[in-house]
């Protein structure tokens, strides 16, 4: 059965187990002990408790579907080191060796199954050529994103003005946000050149030399979250680069990096 699961397929099935599960354990413990609190004669001192109760059970669902998890997706995913790396970019598992690690639950022969399992990550993940891949691939700043974007901080600034004629103060934070950002985006609207260029020779960025695919290390595209808002990001060797405003998907992306590295090894090698 190895290799009969994608990454995608694997992460999908993570996210259910070990990420909806826990926060649906978590919200119903804290919602039920809200409605205890309403509809009965129990005081607000269970709300707290109903707090601790929820995190708590929904750390214990996600301890004891971790391993299971694991060992399915370890079990049946080839590129086990892509699996992994992005389960721990999602935060469906932890990195090795951490003290959250420590919280799984795993008895004598998940153990025994997961250190054999392991042993997969001798191997290096294997990708292949996608015919439906040009030569070359020219990623522009994305004109509608970049509209709606320019839309959205143009409106902001006519709220500062707003507040501003109703004597409201606060108006002029909301201005100066909506001038700042509104000059950004028509500048990026305004520039024509190819932020990205992929081929089978390497990586070029704007205003910059194309780097060989044999000088590339550690490229990988991502999520990075902060608060309730994530970026994503193309990175490679220093570079990380942001990519939600361009004309390229996540996954897209992605797959061109796999690509255009078989290719030039292919003829390179």
């Amino acid at each position: 059965m190895e290799g009969n699961v994608t990454v995608n397929q694997a992460l999908n099935r993570g996210r259910w187990q070990l990420k909806y599960l826990p926060m649906i354990v978590t919200f119903g413990f804290i919602i039920g002990c809200f409605f205890l609190v309403e509809y009965t004669f129990l005081g607000g001192f269970i709300i707290p408790i109903g707090f601790i109760l929820g995190f708590s059970m929904g750390w214990l669902v996600w301890s004891y579907y971790v391993m299971e998890w694991k060992i399915w997706a370890y079990e049946n995913v080839r590129n086990i080191h892509e699996l992994q790396r992005k389960a721990v970019e999602e935060k469906l598992i932890w990195e090795t060796g951490s003290w959250f690690e420590k919280t799984e639950f795993k008895n004598y022969q998940q153990k025994q199954k997961l250190n054999q399992l392991e042993k997969k990550f001798l191997e290096k993940d294997v990708y292949k050529d996608d015919i439906s891949v040009p030569k070359e691939t020219i990623i522009y700043y994305s004109r509608k994103t970049i509209l709606l974007m320019l839309v959205v901080f143009l409106g902001l600034g006519f709220f500062g003005v707003f507040l501003l004629f109703e004597k409201e103060y606060l108006g002029l934070l909301f201005l100066g946000i909506g001038i700042y950002f509104s000059f950004d985006q028509a500048k990026k609207l305004r520039d024509k050149n190819p932020q990205i260029v992929l081929n089978d020779k390497g990586i070029k960025l704007k205003n910059e030399n194309l780097v060989s695919w044999n000088k590339i290390f550690n490229d990988r595209v991502f999520s990075e979250s902060k608060g309730k808002s994530s970026t994503n990001y193309l990175a490679f060797n220093a570079e990380k680069i942001a990519i939600d405003e361009l004309t390229i998907e996540y996954e897209e992306l992605e797959n061109l990096l796999h690509v255009y590295r078989v290719r030039y090894e292919k003829y390179n090698y």
